[in-house]
């Protein structure tokens, strides 16, 4: 963490680097992806999820992130294309030991982007479908959602 929010930039991996910014200082343009893919997948990714009220879910998980997003503790890491930095291949949000959320766009997966966006976690807040079959090779990790205060 730089400490300044100003969206230090990380070694290049092949064709993509990854941008690390505090939470509260993530670019609009990123908060925007951010917020979309996150609502998203966790919502059609996730059985119980899905059985929310659906402008339920939207509007309170909407406030939940914009809460975790403001946490002096929050980093977001950024997978772009080095060329590009506009478009996104996948980000995550953590807190040091803690993944909160990581996404990688469907098309870009298997090519070791969650494992660049993610270091030293013991401990996962949420959870998808997906997510499940992934945490099942890492025993030492805990799932607890209540990992947020």
């Amino acid at each position: 963490m730089d400490g300044q929010g100003n969206g230090t930039q990380e070694a290049p991996k092949a064709s993509y680097s990854v941008l690390k910014y505090d939470g509260y200082s993530l670019p609009e343009q990123y908060k925007a992806l951010v917020y979309s893919k996150w609502l998203r997948s966790l919502r059609y990714g996730n059985e119980y999820f899905k059985l929310i009220d659906q402008e339920s879910y939207f509007k309170v998980y909407h406030q939940f992130i914009e809460v975790l997003l403001a946490h002096h503790k929050t980093i977001v890491r950024l997978a772009v294309i080095t060329d590009s930095p506009d478009t996104v291949l996948g980000f995550s949000v953590m807190w040091p030991g803690i993944l909160h959320y990581v996404h990688v766009h469907a098309d870009q997966r298997k090519q070791g982007i969650a494992k660049t966006l993610c270091k030293d976690f013991k401990t996962i807040t949420h959870i998808t479908n997906d997510g499940l079959k992934i945490w099942g090779k890492y025993p030492e990790v805990k799932f607890n959602p209540f990992e947020v205060v």
